[in-house]
């Protein structure tokens, strides 16, 4: 529903570099009804979005699957961070202080339950024979750029346009969804940003094993992928199947 879409694989092609890394094979269920029936279907996995600076280094991360509006969304803010990070580096050469102001900032909202922004704004810069316009990268701008920026005008387009379910079938799904989205945005979140301004510069490689277990709750060394309980404490027939 989400990377399957047009719009969302078009805005990545377009936008990133885009590269795709499978961390587990994909789990299935066999259910054997006993009469000749039987039902083989794969698992719903989990899935993370790793925005990442040109050597690598994790700049932030979209954990889990999206309604397709707010992941366009998203990802335009995540450009701007990539935008924002070049810029402060070039001005202080130093992009991992840039990151840790960025997580410290979207951490500190999140907390308090603000919304967290990053802009893009167009000011004045007087040079010497005129004003000159000059567009700049500026985190948490819905005090900061009021503050700061008086004259300072947004020119941020919004992503394109998802449609809604084609079906009251599809329904289900996109409340689903929602609930996902919002879950990802807020406590989700929020543990990225918190462990990223602990630990720094990190990787993909580096970041999986901790995101998957304690962001997704899908330990990736977990061959029963946390249902072992379900599976095995409350089994009657045990003691039957081991004789």
């Amino acid at each position: 529903m989400l990377f399957s879409d047009e719009n969302v694989a078009a805005y990545i092609n377009e936008n990133f570099e885009p590269a795709w890394q499978s961390v587990r094979p994909v789990p299935t269920v066999t259910i054997d009804f006993g009469n000749g029936k039987i039902v083989k279907r794969t698992l719903h996995g989990n899935v993370a979005t790793y925005v990442c600076n040109d050597d690598g280094t994790v700049l932030d991360v979209l954990p889990g699957i999206y309604q397709p509006r707010t992941y366009l969304d998203r990802l335009g803010q995540l450009q701007l961070l990539y935008r924002y990070v070049q810029q402060e580096t070039a001005l202080i050469a130093d992009p991992a202080g840039a990151l840790h102001e960025y997580h410290a900032s979207a951490a500190a909202a999140l907390s308090k339950n603000e919304p967290y922004k990053i802009a893009e704004v167009e000011f004045d810069r007087p040079s010497i024979v005129r004003i000159e316009k000059s567009v700049k990268i500026v985190l948490n701008p819905a005090d900061r750029i009021q503050a700061r920026l008086q004259a300072a005008k947004g020119i941020r387009t919004e992503p394109t346009s998802i449609a809604a379910p084609k079906s009251s079938a599809e329904l289900p799904h996109w409340r689903a969804l929602a609930t996902d989205t919002e879950i990802n945005e807020t406590q989700r979140r929020l543990l990225i940003h918190q462990h990223l301004l602990e630990t720094g510069k990190t990787t993909p490689d580096e970041l999986k094993k901790w995101l998957y277990k304690e962001v997704l709750h899908a330990d990736l060394d977990d061959p029963y992928l946390g249902l072992g309980s379900i599976l095995f404490d409350a089994y009657p027939f045990a003691e039957e199947d081991q004789g």
